[in-house]
């Protein structure tokens, strides 16, 4: 009997298990960063980008047979597909192409604020099925990023499933649904997912979670043939050596992570890198 394959999913909003149970023939393994930086700039981006890569980096060395990376803003997904041997994709990604397929308009709700309106721009100009998108809407203020990765944060509120942020979330949907003309909504984050049924249920339009969409395209990944490795897959490792330095693990530094809160999240927590 052969040996099953291996998903390795960047677990960039810290799920405790997959959104979906694995296939036959696959094993997913949650592999968490260890240098998380929200992307609350495009500067602060490539730091995620980094850390995305980095946790990418060692899942490919330890042997996985795709790499899926769950967050909406698909960080890392194209430098990874520039080096990596094994296939790559992102939930962003995955989540439009399926829009495009079915050819209906649909509309973004993200728990975010505007600021971020630069992964939703980005993601919808890179990717077949971005042209269908009537309309992003962010529900919260600026005031949240100052709340993310806590207790009080809309992360840690939605998983708790606390009436107000699902009603809040619902409204969000139908003012989307009603102002842009969709009855499809796309959530902007993977971590809405503990709404998601909630909301459509309330909402009664069909509301599309990327991190199932996305996951489901990390299994066919992980399950298909493997293409070509590219020219650069021979320089892998790269920023694993970027990171070790960044962290002080290559100095021998006991900070062997940047500490980020079990409730963190790329998208959605402000984490430290370390400290000068």
């Amino acid at each position: 009997m052969s040996e099953p394959r291996r998903l390795a999913v960047i677990n960039s909003d810290a799920k405790r298990a997959p959104v979906l149970p694995d296939p036959p023939g696959l094993v997913t393994d949650l592999v968490d960063p260890r240098l998380r930086r929200f992307a609350r700039t495009k500067y602060d981006h490539l730091l995620t980008e980094l850390g995305t890569v980095d946790a990418a980096e060692a899942a490919i060395a330890a042997g996985c047979d795709a790499v899926y990376i769950d967050t909406f803003a698909d960080y890392g997904m194209a430098q990874l597909r520039a080096a990596a041997p094994v296939p790559v994709v992102g939930a962003g990604e995955a989540v439009l192409a399926w829009a495009a397929e079915s050819g209906r308009r649909f509309s973004i709700v993200t728990v975010w604020p505007t600021s971020m309106d630069y992964i939703y721009a980005d993601r919808l100009a890179a990717c077949p099925g971005g042209e269908l998108a009537v309309g992003v809407h962010y529900l919260s203020d600026e005031s949240e990023l100052d709340r993310v990765g806590t207790d009080a944060g809309v992360k840690a509120r939605m998983g708790r499933g606390e009436d107000d942020v699902v009603s809040a979330i619902t409204r969000a949907c139908l003012d989307a649904a009603q102002r842009d003309g969709t009855d499809l909504i796309l959530f902007g984050c993977t971590c809405m997912t503990p709404v998601s049924a909630e909301v459509a249920r309330r909402a009664g339009i069909e509301i599309v979670d990327p991190s199932v969409i996305g996951l489901r395209a990390g299994h066919a990944a992980a399950l298909g043939p493997r293409p070509e490795p590219p020219v650069a897959a021979q320089r892998l490792g790269a920023v694993t050596e970027l990171v070790d330095a960044y962290l002080g693990v290559a100095a021998g530094s006991a900070g062997a992570s940047c500490g980020v809160d079990a409730d963190g999240c790329e998208v959605c927590a402000v984490t430290a890198g370390p400290s000068s």
